[in-house]
């Protein structure tokens, strides 16, 4: 008895389709619609009723490219400058070895990500929290609290990444045990990824796997 009444149910809703498309379609010059405003509300009756029916038309469905549903302004020049203070803030809470002002520079989220050229990428907060400290504890890196970021890509959010995101690059420092005129320091360019949630820039990575230097991003 169930399967004859859902039949009964789609062959009632066929026949509210062609009742509809008899209106729609017929009348008097007076009263015409052009077939454009007929099709559209056709379209989505057929939709809603048969979606995965192979013999309905789906073509008219528009598909918009995942990069294009994003956030169409951004302030380059703002940004930038917001990026520059969380990396400056970066910077001096390690050169002063203070935890608790550099874990505020960083989004500690799941993903986080430090890579380095003596013991491979590092991750997990819990993980680059040590890496860290054991920087502090076998090595005095000198930096510049003044230093700056250079070749900035932003990427407004979109579907996949339902943030704001940017990459850019800028010394960084690692304990290094072969270098020895250094104390044990040793700096060089990192690549920096940026995440900003909730209106707020932080590092994400360094040398991770996220950072992107797509052209189609680069900040003019």
């Amino acid at each position: 008895m169930y399967p004859k009444r859902c039949l009964g149910t789609q062959i009632t809703a066929l026949f509210g389709i062609v009742a509809l498309t008899c209106f729609l379609s017929c009348g008097d010059a007076d009263f015409s619609i052009d077939q454009e405003q007929t099709e559209k509300p056709l379209r989505f009756i057929e939709y809603v009723l048969f979606p995965t029916a192979p013999y309905v038309d789906k073509s008219y469905i528009e598909k918009v490219p995942e990069e294009e549903v994003a956030v169409k302004y951004i302030d380059f020049e703002a940004e930038t400058q917001a990026i520059q203070q969380v990396y400056r803030a970066f910077i001096k809470a390690y050169i002063e070895e203070d935890m608790t002002a550099l874990t505020k520079t960083l989004d500690i989220s799941t993903g986080i990500e430090w890579g380095t050229d003596t013991t491979g990428n590092v991750y997990g907060w819990h993980n680059v929290k040590t890496y860290i400290q054991a920087n502090w504890l076998f090595a005095n890196c000198e930096g510049d609290p003044n230093a700056e970021l250079t070749d900035f890509y932003i990427r407004p959010q979109n579907v996949r990444v339902p943030w704001t995101e940017a990459s850019a690059k800028g010394p960084t420092f690692y304990y290094e045990p072969g270098a020895v005129l250094a104390g044990g320091c040793y700096t060089e360019i990192g690549r920096f990824y940026f995440t900003k949630k909730s209106g707020v820039w932080r590092i994400h990575q360094i040398d991770g796997s996220k950072y992107f230097a797509d052209d189609k991003y680069k900040v003019p």
